[in-house]
């Protein structure tokens, strides 16, 4: 295969420029290949874009080095420790589901999603905004519906011990 002199240029140019991005995004694609048995796609484009000599922006070296800094031992154990913190509270929402009033079906979805937030939150080490809001939201109405249901129940318990108690001063 013909290549043209430049794009070999800037492989040299890459190799010299990025070696040490290169090395850890390879270190990066291979433990992900190890973990998950395939690698984040976009990291693995990155790493083409590298060693294929392909001009890189400015914009893309910021994601290399961000891709880096995030798969760094020390922002890992920071994920590790928010997934410990973060998973059972989401966990705690999904057991509070039974305790609601909703249709079977409703709670059942209600209990997937949470499952599929869970399993991202295990295995990408993180949620976004809007993901971390929806189970925040949820949390709420599942609280607010448990808490409407024991205030009906006091309720009506409220209600039998007065009638109970008119019942037996009528009595008297």
């Amino acid at each position: 295969m013909y290549k043209p002199k430049n794009t070999n240029k800037w492989i040299e140019h890459n190799k010299k420029e990025y070696g040490v991005q290169i090395i850890a995004l390879k270190e990066i694609i291979n433990k992900q290949v190890l973990d998950a048995g395939n690698s984040d796609t976009f990291t693995s484009d990155m790493l083409v874009a590298l060693i294929s000599g392909r001009k890189i922006t400015p914009k893309m070296e910021n994601a290399i080095n961000n891709i880096i800094k995030r798969n760094s031992p020390e922002e890992q154990f920071k994920r590790d420790e928010w997934v410990q913190k973060v998973v059972p509270k989401i966990m705690m929402v999904q057991d509070m589901l039974s305790e609601t009033t909703w249709t079977s079906g409703y709670k059942g979805e209600t209990h997937n999603f949470l499952n599929s937030i869970i399993r991202q939150a295990k295995s990408r080490k993180t949620l976004s905004k809007k993901q971390m809001e929806a189970v925040s939201k949820l949390y709420v109405r599942v609280k607010k519906n448990i808490d409407k249901k024991i205030d009906k129940r006091v309720t009506k318990k409220m209600k039998a011990f007065n009638e109970n108690r008119r019942a037996r001063h009528d009595n008297l």
